[in-house]
């Protein structure tokens, strides 16, 4: 069995499960018997899954059995249900193009009040996907993007949500930290490829982002960070600026770290309290798993990813969830642009699997 038909017969059996490649990493999948998520204790060997609604407060799917993708694709039939039901859609709210340049003009107002200095925005673009395979989707996603995270989950909780992001929240190792500042955005054919080149507007929402984190680690006990950029990161078909901050002699807490850093400008705003009220007033739905985090942790180490970039399954239809990073100098004809390039790095992969097939 190919690793693309193994998650799709996980998906049929509605498994509870992550499947996920770490950059420069083999793929595998967590497999889970009981359908109930609970708790993550520090240090145990899980995958993690943080909503943003709900951060403080992370869940996590606990391996009965771990599968390299790799080379181990037989299906454990005693951790599927005996007779899967299928699951009708939901009717998910988002925002059109017209709806999200109307918030981000709220957003601006907001900023150029003096409210606060950033905040990030989202809508949700639908796309079908009838007849496409999932696991085709994560296997093409995984060998495409091999500087991106890549992970495909299904829990009863949550339902099937998939994503490739550029964004590491932390990796902790040994009491090394290292932390991502990621923000600014240009599709990479446009991208100077000196961050001082890039405009005023992209740098100073990029430093709001790495003086927050910054300031974040100090305040959770972290001494002497080092930042290193920003660099021009690249992303599938657009680039960011990228910020890497590292510090040593760091405890083995990581979800404790996490609940400090998260969310970080890059996918919230700042100051922070202002900016989720505002999101919630201008955001139809919540997000859900959508700009919160998960990745995997055990004894030794914890990497964990902001889950952007990412989609919601429901029955043949994929809501991408995208956003921007709204600041006193945004144009909302070009925060709409952004988001919609950013789309593209999943509606190229949703062609090229609609071609292939």
């Amino acid at each position: 069995m190919s690793e693309a038909a193994l998650i799709d017969d996980l998906l049929r059996h509605r498994a509870t499960f992550a499947a996920f490649r770490v950059p420069g990493r083999r793929a595998v999948a967590y497999l889970q018997r009981n359908p109930v998520l609970v708790t993550p204790d520090q240090g145990e060997d899980c995958f993690v899954l943080a909503p943003f609604e709900e951060m403080d407060s992370p869940v996590c799917i606990r391996p009965d059995r771990i599968i390299d993708l790799t080379s181990d694709t037989s299906l454990p039939s005693d951790l599927l249900a005996p007779e899967p039901t299928p699951l009708e859609a939901e009717h998910v709210p988002e925002l059109d193009r017209r709806g999200f340049l109307s918030a981000v003009e709220s957003a601006i107002t907001s900023v150029r009040a003096g409210k606060l200095q950033k905040v990030v925005l989202s809508r949700t673009i639908v796309s079908d996907l009838a007849g496409t395979s999932i696991g085709a989707l994560f296997m093409a996603a995984a060998r495409s993007l091999p500087h991106a995270f890549v992970a495909i989950t299904r829990t009863d909780r949550f339902g099937l949500w998939m994503g490739a992001s550029p964004e590491r929240l932390l990796a902790l190792r040994d009491g090394r930290l290292e932390v991502d500042a990621i923000a600014a955005t240009l599709p990479i054919q446009n991208a100077p490829e000196s961050a001082a080149h890039w405009g005023a507007k992209e740098r100073e929402e990029q430093a709001i982002v790495t003086r927050a984190v910054m300031d974040l680690l100090a305040a959770a006990g972290v001494r002497d960070a080092q930042a290193h950029g920003p660099q021009v990161k690249l992303a599938g078909n657009v680039a960011h600026l990228h910020t890497r901050i590292f510090a040593h002699g760091v405890g083995p807490e990581a979800l404790d770290l996490a609940k400090a850093l998260h969310p970080t400008p890059a996918v919230g705003g700042h100051p922070r309290d202002i900016a989720i009220d505002l999101i919630g007033q201008l955001e139809p739905r919540p997000r859900s798993l959508y700009a919160g985090y998960w990745g995997p942790m055990n004894a030794h180490s914890a990497e964990l990813f902001v889950n952007i970039r990412c989609m919601h399954v429901q029955g043949t239809k994929a809501y991408l969830h995208v956003g921007a990073g709204i600041t006193a100098d945004s144009d909302p004809q070009r925060e709409g642009d952004e988001v919609e390039q950013k789309a593209r790095l999943w509606l190229d992969l949703f062609d090229a699997q609609r071609h292939a097939g």
